[in-house]
């Protein structure tokens, strides 16, 4: 773990990062805000505590994703990739969690946000739009007593 998080960067110049570029990030702080993270060793970011869909603990190091450089030059942070990509890999957790459950599941769009989080560790928006992936792909039924997969 890094001793030394004052060298870091506060702000950053335009054109250093890209939106949803992907980083290294480095837990080392939390706040009232969210999670301060290290990022490529070198800035500064953060990342909202309404986007945090885990525990994690200081010195931790992570995927992260540039989510975007405010005006005043400091560097918002995400933990889930893009949404297209999230919402694909929702849709993978989605599978396997049918598959080992014998292909039904009690979640559907009436669960509520926190067994959804507690499970997918995503938002109940992401999932609602990757069981709606899942559905027009005609993968699964949706039901009054949650999803199944559909079975061939």
């Amino acid at each position: 773990m890094r001793d030394d998080y004052t060298s870091l960067l506060e702000r950053v110049e335009p054109g250093v990062f890209s939106a949803w570029q992907k980083v290294d990030v480095e837990v080392y702080a939390f706040t009232d805000l969210g999670i301060k993270v290290a990022i490529n060793d070198e800035y500064t970011g953060l990342v909202y505590g309404n986007q945090v869909y885990k525990d994690y603990r200081e010195g931790q190091k992570l995927d992260g994703y540039i989510k975007q450089i405010r005006e005043d030059g400091k560097i918002d942070v995400s933990l889930q990739p893009p949404q297209d990509r999230h919402v694909f890999d929702t849709s993978e957790k989605i599978m396997a969690h049918l598959r080992s459950s014998g292909g039904r599941s009690h979640f559907h769009s009436k669960s509520s946000p926190e067994e959804i989080e507690d499970e997918f560790q995503v938002s109940k928006k992401i999932f609602k739009q990757a069981v709606g992936r899942l559905y027009k792909q005609k993968k699964i039924l949706v039901t009054d007593q949650g999803i199944e997969l559909v079975r061939k």
